[in-house]
């Protein structure tokens, strides 16, 4: 532009000196061609940034599409899993694992490859449903670790866990409250299931059970046997709440 410019100064000068004007009408020529040139690259560069432009949109489009399958075919593959018996089956087993790992050892309680058991009398009340001020204080680590590993188990599956009352075969004698060990079994379930929501379990992952004396661990007739089928019994279980 700037050449154009002296060019057309050059030619004022030259008016009226006719070699001198033919060579300034040339450099105006040239310098139109020249501007010409320009526009046309001009034009091309603005031709292709909207190609550019149009095949990013494109490619855009193409990742969305794509990002939305890749999430179809994950959530097909996690109802897949979710369904699996032997992905529950494992997920189960781990479960129990690292509970053991975390757990200290104590006679308060027995994790088990399929559950966790919980001793009733250093629990619960004397002959009542209710946990003692000293059974919750001892239960309260266990509910912490409870909390923790259930917080790592996938939304997606359809896990619970199932809290079972269990008591002995001696029917209740006197008990004012409860006619059977079925309502006890009962009652020391849903208050077990009560601590742990108190505790940040989430209600809607817990269902209760009493099953009284209808799956006896020992079938002896000791009071070391009777202390032994007395026990609250934690699963893991999959499935609807009506499915067991």
């Amino acid at each position: 532009m700037c050449r154009c410019l002296l060019c057309l100064f050059a030619c004022v000068g030259l008016v009226g000196v006719s070699p001198a004007a033919d060579r300034c009408e040339a450099l105006i020529e040239q310098s139109n061609t020249q501007l010409e040139a320009m526009r046309r690259h001009a034009a091309s560069i603005q031709e292709s940034l909207q190609d550019l432009n149009e095949a990013l949109i494109r490619a855009e489009r193409r990742n969305a599409e794509q990002t939305r399958e890749i999430e179809r075919l994950q959530a097909e593959l996690r109802v897949q899993r979710a369904g699996d018996p032997g992905e529950q089956e494992r997920q189960r087993r781990e479960f129990y694992r690292a509970l053991r790992r975390q757990l200290p050892v104590s006679a308060l309680y027995e994790v088990l490859p399929d559950r966790l058991v919980i001793a009733n009398d250093p629990v619960f009340v004397f002959g009542k449903g209710e946990i003692g001020a000293e059974g919750q204080d001892r239960l309260t680590p266990l509910a912490e670790v409870l909390r923790q590993l259930i917080s790592q188990l996938p939304e997606e599956f359809p896990w619970r866990l199932r809290i079972e009352g269990h008591s002995d075969n001696r029917p209740l004698r006197t008990n004012k409250k409860f006619e059977s060990n079925w309502e006890l079994s009962a009652a020391r379930s849903v208050s077990m299931l009560r601590f742990l929501v108190a505790r940040g379990l989430p209600e809607d992952r817990l269902s209760a059970v009493g099953l009284a004396d209808t799956h006896l661990r020992d079938q002896g007739s000791s009071s070391a046997a009777h202390r032994r089928n007395r026990r609250i019994e934690i699963h893991l279980v999959y499935g609807s709440a009506g499915s067991d």
